[in-house]
């Protein structure tokens, strides 16, 4: 609004002193009377792109925002990809572990836990607790100041490889990712299709989902996932999720969007994974893990408590 007040103003003061200059000209017989009313006819014309070229610092600073990511982001270190290979998974355990963003105070603080295959492990923590930052650590998207993450044999989850790693692994987020394709394309994303693999999930029981679509795995989500319900994202990121039949499988509140009878869909489902999966559940919802978890632990002030529920 600044910017359109003070362009204005400008322009006023620049078309009265052509309007001046012109008219001294015009009294000393230096210009004719119809060149006057030319020159104010041309200044008149241009006064529009003069005043988009004083507007256009708006988009031009937001363009040099964006330029600027765009360098940070190309000038990053590349992720190292290397390191060891491992087909199974039947436990992973995190050991003091400490970590803060740069600048920032510490978000972890001596946090151990043990996660294993068939056992569901939650854990509770109030927004902005390091709940999420821990499940970031757990996919090697961020990196402890100290401690470490072990898994089968001991090996040190900073040896395994990135690649490897990230294929046996599988991340229920909060807020569903969905692109502008139909259901089979956000499923599978960028891989082949599978049809075994596709069969296996919706065997799972996803085929009420598929079904209640209007044209089941090719209906057209919409950009961001606008032509479905909340619920409906939260079960296509689940599919996508089971798609490549994960190890481990990381869990955000991964009912938060859903009915009751799709809850206990999801609830009866993880019971059935965890014969053949490590997984782990992040919430801020006592009651709603309370139904499917092993053990409970509490993330607060840094530091997870010592102190375990258990549910049978």
């Amino acid at each position: 609004m600044k910017i359109t007040l003070y362009s204005g103003i400008a322009l006023v003061f620049i078309l009265l002193g052509i309007l001046a200059f012109s008219s001294y000209n015009v009294l000393i017989g230096e210009t004719m009377v119809g060149e006057l009313m030319a020159i104010i006819g041309i200044a008149s014309s241009l006064l529009g792109s003069i005043t988009n070229l004083a507007l256009a610092s708006i988009p031009i600073q937001e363009a040099r925002v964006a330029f600027d990511r765009m360098f940070e982001y190309s000038s990053l270190e590349k992720e190292k990809t290397e390191g060891e290979t491992i087909t199974e998974l039947n436990s992973v355990e995190i050991t003091n572990i400490d970590f803060r963003f740069n600048g920032g105070s510490r978000l972890l603080n001596n946090v151990s836990s043990k996660l294993e295959k068939g056992k569901v492990v939650c854990l509770l923590g109030e927004s902005g607790s390091g709940k999420t930052t821990l499940t970031e650590i757990l996919q090697k998207n961020y990196f402890t100041e100290s401690g470490k993450i072990t898994i089968i044999d001991k090996i040190d989850l900073q040896n395994v490889s990135l690649e490897n790693w990230r294929n046996l692994i599988s991340v229920v987020p909060q807020s569903i990712q969905l692109f502008n394709g139909n259901v089979l394309e956000n499923i599978i994303l960028d891989d082949k299709i599978d049809e075994n693999k596709l069969q296996n999930i919706v065997s799972l029981g996803f085929d009420k989902f598929i079904n209640s679509l209007p044209q089941g795995v090719i209906t057209v989500v919409g950009e961001e996932g606008i032509n479905l319900s909340g619920g409906q994202k939260q079960l296509l990121g689940w599919m996508r999720a089971l798609y490549h039949n994960p190890k481990f499988l990381i869990l955000d509140e991964p009912t938060s969007s859903l009915d009751l009878i799709n809850r206990n869909f999801i609830y009866d489902l993880i019971k059935k994974l965890k014969k053949d999966s490590v997984i782990f559940i992040i919430s801020h919802h006592s009651e709603d893990v309370a139904k499917i978890a092993d053990e409970i632990f509490v993330l607060e002030n840094t530091q997870i408590s010592r102190k375990e529920f258990a549910f049978s």
